[in-house]
């Protein structure tokens, strides 16, 4: 048996490196640069929607990792071309081709390049996690982990949004140079992140692959689970609603509201601390009540967030702060037990196939709209008109078709089924034994985040968690 400790804290300090990589690559940094190339509209949707389309690799890769078992060595090489691609787009950047259109495209293929193996390294990951992390303990793993990257990301996130500013602020044509630095350091730290992924150790898959030919067993497989098809049609939806708004909110900051690159970090480290202290005491929740309930009851939050910031005006400073702090918070509950209810609702046989599945087609969703969503928003450019003393912009059209978008595709989740899956009224009833905040203990509230939960009475006990109300 795997000891715990030693994956526990390289999976941890891989986490930590890896989403330093990922945050300095992707949100305001990477919508900066796009500016800063002069991408259009639809390049900026085309290049949200990049690591979605992406998933469509996870398809043979599935099938690979199937026959051969090869998780980890098809992690870690995945990974490492992932982020060396960074560097030739530098290269492109630094020194443009005969036109901006042609450097653009270059970049746009680079990036999908990137993409494509950050799908196919994840995949792999997420299986050979699978089979490491025990049930009983996925919860609590994988929030206290997500707890650390997050905070990783915010310190990297204020220290680089600063940078930039200060890069921003010398001189005209200076701010490219601070591009360069940003994503010359995110290079390094993933390449750190490779070491300690190497040492975390792959133990034997629990279930026999199936030796079938790829798409007979493509179809045998999750295509034939009724419970995991509606799961799909969830995350297909889900993904499209929520991503027509979500790819645009940081060109809406920094063009729209005019927000600098310092105010839009302070903004992206309030959402992160709010997602690292969310995924600590979501993941304890999620390990009393499961995940289904978690994602019922954040998921409101979520759906109206769109729309809340539509209110937001250029000189806001309160509501912006309100809003990323309970859109992290509640986020983070979302994305840690979307993911640990994929993992409880695969099966055991060739569970690759069904991650490949449900990622292709929450892909397929988020890939489209923010595409369809760019095109959108640049035939809207000359739109302008107000209503009252609300000026209308063309993002504002997109977040308030998300807004109904989510609404509707959030109630397919009613039909999802998870094993021993609890009420939201369970859920509340744990949320209860929540700890006040001590000013005298500071912050570790968040490390035992409970109080001693009340012994069940015996009706309550016979009752089944499974029943859905």
């Amino acid at each position: 048996m795997v000891s715990r400790d030693p994956y526990l804290k390289n999976s941890s300090l891989d986490g930590i490196f890896a989403n330093t990589f990922a945050t300095l690559t992707g949100g305001v940094f990477l919508t900066g640069f796009a500016l800063q190339l002069g991408m259009s509209d639809f390049m900026i949707g085309l290049l949200a929607a990049m690591p979605f389309i992406a998933t469509l690799f996870q398809i043979p890769i599935s099938y690979s990792i199937s026959k051969f078992d090869r998780r980890k060595q098809t992690a870690l090489w995945a990974a490492l071309l992932a982020r060396t691609i960074w560097l030739p787009v530098l290269l492109v950047a630094v020194f443009p081709l005969s036109s901006r259109l042609d450097r653009n495209q270059v970049v746009l293929w680079l990036l999908f390049i990137s993409y494509a193996c950050v799908s196919v390294s994840y995949v792999a990951w997420l299986s050979w996690m699978s089979d490491l992390v025990p049930d009983e303990i996925r919860g609590r793993f994988f929030g206290t982990r997500n707890m650390l990257c997050g905070a990783a990301g915010m310190f990297i996130t204020v220290v680089f949004g600063k940078l930039l500013d200060k890069f921003n602020g010398q001189m005209l044509g200076a701010l490219p140079t601070g591009f360069v630095v940003t994503f010359v350091s995110a290079v390094i730290l993933g390449l750190a992140s490779l070491l300690y992924m190497k040492r975390i150790p792959e133990p034997s898959p629990t279930a026999p692959g199936i030796r079938q030919p790829l798409f007979k067993e493509l179809i045998a497989l999750p295509f034939r689970d009724p419970n995991f098809n509606r799961f799909l049609a969830f995350a297909l939806l889900w993904g499209f609603s929520v991503n027509v708004a979500s790819p645009f909110f940081t060109l809406y900051f920094l063009r729209d509201l005019s927000f600098s690159y310092s105010f839009v970090a302070f903004l992206a480290m309030l959402s992160a601390f709010a997602d690292l202290v969310g995924m600590r005491i979501w993941g304890k929740i999620s390990d009393k009540v499961k995940n289904k309930a978690v994602i019922q009851f954040a998921g409101w939050v979520a759906v109206f967030l769109p729309l809340a910031w539509v209110t937001v005006r250029p000189d806001s400073l309160v509501i912006p702060v309100l809003l990323q702090v309970v859109g992290g918070g509640f986020w983070a509950g979302i994305n840690l037990c979307l993911n640990n209810l994929l993992l409880r609702i695969a099966h055991k046989d060739n569970k690759t196939f069904f991650f490949s599945m449900y990622h292709i087609a929450g892909g397929l969703g988020a890939g489209t709209a923010p595409i369809l969503a760019g095109l959108v928003v640049q035939n809207l450019h000359l739109l302008d008109f107000q209503i009252l003393s609300w000026k209308m912009v063309p993002l504002h059209i997109l977040f308030l078709t998300s807004t109904l978008l989510r609404l509707l595709s959030f109630q397919l989740l009613r039909f999802v089924r998870e094993p021993d899956e609890a009420p939201v009224e369970a859920l509340v009833r744990v949320i209860r034994s929540l700890r006040g905040l001590n000013v005298a203990t500071g912050f570790n509230y968040l490390l035992h985040p409970f109080l001693a939960v009340a012994k069940e009475t015996p009706e309550r006990a016979q009752t089944p968690l499974s029943h859905n109300r």
